[in-house]
C-alpha cells in the first residue's frame, strides 16, 4: 500500500459510495474517531457536522488537518459525488493535499481497518438470509492471507467487483475493476479459495455460494473510512482536476 509519503499530522477519511457513509480522523496510521452516516439521503447535510464531531473529540480545528483522503468509488452517483465535493472542497480551502482510495480496494480491507472491537450500526450487519448461510466475519492476523473478491451491486444481475490477495498488512489487486452480470464472474472460474464480500456478492449470494464459493456478511466489503485511510498510496492527486469513479449507467445489449 506504499507509493508517497504519509503526511505528518492529522489526516481525515471520508467515503460516502455506500448506503452508510462513514469519517475517520488519523495520525501516524492511527484512528483517534470516527463517525458513520446511517441515512443515505442524509450524507450531505450530516458529513460537515460529523466531521466536526471527529475534530471537537481530538481537541483540533480544520487548520490543524494535514491532508484529506477520500473514497474514490465506484459506488452510488448521489453518494460518491457529495464525499468528492466535500474532499476537494476542505483541500482546496486549507490548501492541502488530497489523497484517494478505490473504495473497492478499501471494502476489502474494511474488517482489518475497523478491528474487531469497533461497535458498528445496525445497518452495518446483514441480518437478512436464510439462517446459518453466514460466515462470520473476522479480521486477519499474522502471516494469514486471503484471496478476496468485491462486489458491488450495480442493480439487474449486473456488479461492479475487483480482487484482491489480501493480508494483515493490506490489498493487493489481482483482478482489475471489472463490470458485468454475476454470470460473468462465476463463469471466469476465480480460484475456489475465494471469498466474495461487498452488497453485490450478498445479493447473489445463493448463485454464488451454489457455484461453491463463500460469501461474507457485513460488514465485510462494507467501504468505510477507516479503511480508506489505511489503505491509501500517499500519493496526491490533482484538487481541481481530480474526479471520483461513478458506476456507469447499463444499458440493454
Amino acid at each position: 500500500m506504499g507509493g508517497g509519503r504519509r503526511p505528518a499530522g492529522w489526516v481525515l477519511g471520508i467515503e460516502t459510495s455506500w448506503r452508510v457513509g462513514s469519517v475517520a480522523l488519523a495520525a501516524g496510521g492511527v484512528v483517534a474517531g470516527r463517525r458513520f452516516l446511517t441515512t443515505p439521503a442524509a450524507h450531505a447535510s450530516g458529513l460537515i457536522p460529523a466531521v466536526e464531531e471527529v475534530m471537537g473529540e481530538a481537541g483540533i480545528g480544520v487548520g490543524d488537518l494535514a491532508g484529506v483522503v477520500v473514497g474514490a468509488g465506484p459506488g452510488s452517483f448521489t453518494g460518491v459525488r457529495i464525499g468528492g465535493s466535500a474532499a476537494k472542497g476542505l483541500a482546496a480551502s486549507l490548501v492541502i493535499p488530497l489523497y484517494a482510495t478505490s473504495s473497492l480496494r478499501a471494502a476489502s480491507f474494511a474488517l482489518e481497518a475497523l478491528g474487531p472491537d469497533v461497535i458498528l450500526p445496525p445497518e452495518m450487519c446483514d441480518r437478512d438470509g436464510p439462517p446459518g448461510w453466514r460466515n462470520p466475519p473476522s479480521p486477519l492476523t499474522g502471516d494469514r492471507r486471503e484471496l478476496r473478491h468485491v462486489l458491488l451491486d450495480a442493480r439487474g444481475g449486473r456488479v461492479y467487483g475487483a480482487a484482491y490477495d489480501v493480508g494483515a498488512g493490506g490489498p493487493v489487486e489481482v483482478a482489475a475493476p471489472h463490470a458485468g452480470t454475476i454470470l460473468d464472474v462465476i463463469n471466469a472460474r476465480p480460484p475456489l479459495h475465494t471469498v466474495f464480500m461487498g452488497d453485490g456478492a450478498v445479493a447473489h449470494a445463493a448463485l454464488i455460494r451454489a457455484a461453491g464459493y463463500t460469501v461474507r456478511s457485513f460488514p465485510a466489503g462494507i467501504p468505510v473510512a477507516d479503511a480508506v485511510v489505511q489503505c491509501c498510496s500517499w500519493r496526491p492527486v490533482d484538487t481541481a482536476a481530480w474526479e471520483p469513479r461513478y458506476v456507469r449507467e447499463w444499458r440493454p445489449g
